[in-house]
């Protein structure tokens, strides 16, 4: 009996790691992150904390867009066009500067870029200076006994392995522009109303509170890689949020601190030699014309493409600390006009 129970328990344990081994192989095979090949089967591109390792590690590039939620609707054959480079976006959602920050230096550690674009959000300036949640290190080390995180991942054998199955045969023809566009909405004056949560005014938070997180978040994430990396050339933009984002951002008392992270990405960042900013959150025909917005933020493919050929052109690029507050002040106006027009009156 103690033999056969013997048998019986090495049978088990030998079934066990051939099922584990055959796991890690499917996932070694198929690699739906492509962290260790580009796919050729069109990934998902549906978990950007996820796709973007593999993304930044496989594909072929020698720039990149990087920021928020606002970068998922840039083409970047736009890009290339305007900046005669390959490109690639990395957008996190909903992140802040310190997980940008994080995603350059090791993408700048691996390769050498010509251009590096960062989409700058206000908020994200004053984000968590350590805020690395998202970001999934198992995936962006080179520490191959990591792996088995990825290898043997429920989630990977069960969710994305067949998801990406699925995709045999779709074309991947122009996937770096398509990949993390959202498809399923729709931009209009009515969809921004919608998403705007008209208010009392409340207490104006004072402009300083919190700029040492923003000092510290561009000098450890932002200024650090700029000064190590002389020979890429970093344009910063300051994306254009719809003008009822900052109609929110003022009835709510944060407008003059994100006014103030604006005006310290000046203080800290123009002297840089390889370093150009540019104001489009005060570019009133973009970010009054509701009608290329599906909320208060996000805008449609067509800004985004504009916004690509006017930084190239050099268009709306700030030259002086006074140049931002200018710009700070056409944004206090636009959000008087909105008011006017918008808000319901009592």
């Amino acid at each position: 009996m103690r033999i056969e129970a013997k048998k019986w328990t090495v049978l088990c344990l030998c079934l066990v790691v051939l099922a584990l081994a055959g796991s890690a192989a499917l996932t070694f095979a198929v690699d739906p992150f492509e962290h260790y090949r580009e796919s050729k089967i069109l990934p998902l591109y549906d978990q950007e904390s996820y796709n973007n390792p593999g993304i930044a590690r496989q594909y072929a590039y020698d720039a990149v867009i990087l920021g928020t939620s606002m970068i998922e609707m840039s083409m970047p054959s736009v890009i290339d066009e305007c900046f005669s480079v390959s490109s690639v976006k990395l957008p996190m959602r909903g992140s802040h500067t310190s997980q940008m920050g994080w995603q350059l230096s090791h993408i700048l550690a691996r390769r050498p870029l010509k251009l590096a674009i960062l989409a700058v959000d206000a908020y994200s300036l004053m984000g968590p200076p350590d805020d690395d949640e998202e970001i999934i290190r198992y995936l962006w080390n080179e520490d191959p006994f990591d792996d088995v995180s990825y290898l043997l991942n429920r989630d990977v054998l069960f969710v994305k392995i067949p998801g990406i199955l699925r995709n045999r045969g779709r074309s991947l023809e122009g996937k770096r522009d398509s990949m993390y566009q959202w498809t399923d909405v729709v931009f209009s004056e009515q969809s921004v109303l919608r998403a705007v949560q008209f208010q009392e005014q409340e207490k104006m938070q004072p402009a300083d509170s919190r700029i040492e997180r923003s000092t510290e978040n561009i000098t450890r994430h932002l200024l650090s890689a700029i000064q190590a990396f002389p020979e890429t050339r970093f344009l910063i933009y300051m994306p254009p949020y719809s003008v009822g984002y900052w109609y929110m951002m003022t009835r709510g008392g944060l407008s003059e601190q994100q006014f103030r992270s604006r005006l310290r990405v000046c203080e800290l960042l123009l002297s840089c030699p390889n370093v150009e900013i540019y104001d489009f959150s005060s570019k009133t025909e973009w970010i009054e014309d509701l009608s290329e917005y599906f909320d208060y933020s996000h805008h449609s493919t067509k800004i985004s493409n504009e916004l690509m050929q006017a930084m190239a052109r050099g268009e709306n690029r700030v030259w002086t600390r006074e140049d931002m507050e200018k710009g700070n002040e056409v944004i206090r106006l636009a959000v008087n006009r909105f008011i006017d027009k918008y808000e319901p009156k009592h």
